[in-house]
């Protein structure tokens, strides 16, 4: 290749690299605007520290960049070349011999150098930052906002565990008055707790969470007697109620779903699935060889019609169907993972696709603005996305293969790119 053709590259590339990074930061500020509004009831209701919900918003970026890459491609592509041939700059490079699949190599180029990247990202890092997403979003699920009774007079409280507690009326400085207290034990009937005050305390170093009551009676039925009912009269009682959840408990778990593994461990477990069903398909195959080898050849009594033969042969077919229908399973869940596999290479390959498609549009509509960009992007991205996810859906249900589900967007696309550039090439000659 020749200095101008190396020159003529590099300006192309780095025509693209300013639209890629405006569309860039565009798409992922939209996605993680998105997922701030989602999450923003789940955090504020249960109290979560300000750095736990940075946490779980920079988890969520991983596939926010999955999606956002593709996108900025298809977008950056449009509004470069756009560009190039509002300033009339694509006719004078045609006009030095430069053909349009010369226009769109050093597009390829890059794009190509992004969907390796990505697919790398979705395989290393995407999985792991899925997992510890859900982890977390569990642990902050489980977590108590903290305990307050400000507003629960007259409610019945049961955020305790085997605790249902009614307060009649809440004072700041007084404490609470007018307390009812029901605690379920395992082992016996139910016990109740009146009392005329109390407060409530926090203990120092833990989470737990103690009623000081004052003034008050236990009640409850004997547990070896249940028609006699015992009744205890107290000054001062402390009642442990359990934990008050304050505390974010982070779980470790080694549970991976087919969203938080990488391809050679879903591969790995691809094969599991299938041997299995294999080895229970044979299996079933044995078992009725055998019905039928009794039933035909049986000897003596042993007949069809005999009581025990019928039963038998209930058993057996029900066993054949439980059998069949797990064997259906472990398939679907191969077939599954094999949907995921093919999901983590044909979203970057997206990449290469939106330049096919992007560029010749990019030199069709010209200066279009970024209006227009953006309106032609958002369009075949969300094509493309509702292909993909329409593909997912037919696929879990084996309706079709699992690569065609995943790669017939980007093969549709490729397509009607290749028709562009045919079109624009055959109207510059």
């Amino acid at each position: 290749m020749s200095w101008r053709g190396m020159i003529l590259r590099t300006y192309l590339i780095r025509e693209q690299i300013a639209p890629f990074l405006f569309s860039f930061s565009v798409i992922m500020f939209l996605l993680v605007l998105d997922t701030i509004l989602q999450q923003v009831d789940m955090i504020l209701g249960r109290g979560v520290d300000w750095e736990v919900a940075l946490e779980l918003f920079f988890l969520h970026t991983a596939w926010q960049v999955a999606l956002a890459v593709p996108m900025s491609v298809l977008a950056g592509c449009l509004m470069a070349f756009g560009r190039l041939s509002g300033d009339n700059e694509i006719i004078a490079m045609r006009a030095l011999g430069v053909s349009v699949m010369g226009l769109i190599t050093p597009a390829l180029i890059s794009g190509g150098a992004l969907a390796l990247l990505l697919v790398l990202f979705n395989d290393r890092v995407l999985p792991d930052f899925n997992h510890r997403a859900r982890l977390l979003t569990m642990d902050i699920q489980r977590k108590q906002p903290t305990v307050a009774f400000e507003d629960r007079a007259g409610i019945l409280i049961d955020d305790f565990r085997d605790h249902q507690i009614l307060i009649g009326e809440v004072d700041e400085r007084a404490g609470i008055r007018d307390v009812v207290i029901y605690k379920y034990e395992a082992t016996g009937y139910p016990l109740t707790v009146t009392a005329e005050e109390g407060e409530i305390r926090f203990a120092e170093g833990s989470d737990d969470v103690f009623l000081m009551l004052r003034q008050g009676e236990i009640h409850r039925l004997d547990d070896e007697k249940p028609d006699l009912f015992v009744t205890g009269a107290f000054e001062k009682l402390t009642l442990k109620l359990g934990e008050g959840g304050r505390k974010l408990s982070r779980t470790v778990s080694g549970y991976r779903n087919d969203r938080e593994m990488d391809i050679g461990s879903m591969w790995d477990r691809v094969r599991t699935y299938e041997s299995d069903a294999d080895s229970i398909v044979q299996a079933s195959s044995g078992r009725w060889s055998a019905l039928i080898t009794q039933a035909v050849f049986g000897g003596g009594e042993t007949r069809p019609e005999h009581p025990s033969d019928v039963i038998a042969f209930r058993r057996v077919a029900g066993r054949l169907s439980s059998d069949a229908t797990l064997a259906s399973h472990k398939r679907r869940q191969a077939g599954r993972l094999r949907v995921e596999i093919h999901k983590k290479l044909s979203i970057p390959a997206a990449c290469l696709v939106f330049v096919v498609v992007g560029a010749p549009l990019g030199i069709r509509v010209r200066r279009g603005g970024g209006a227009t960009g953006a309106a032609l992007s958002v369009g075949f991205f969300l094509l493309y996305w509702i292909f993909l996810i329409a593909g997912e859906k037919l696929a879990d249900r084996a309706v079709v293969p699992p690569w065609a589900a995943m790669w017939t967007p980007n093969l549709l696309l490729a397509g009607v790119g290749l028709i562009l550039i045919v079109r624009l090439s055959s109207r510059v000659r």
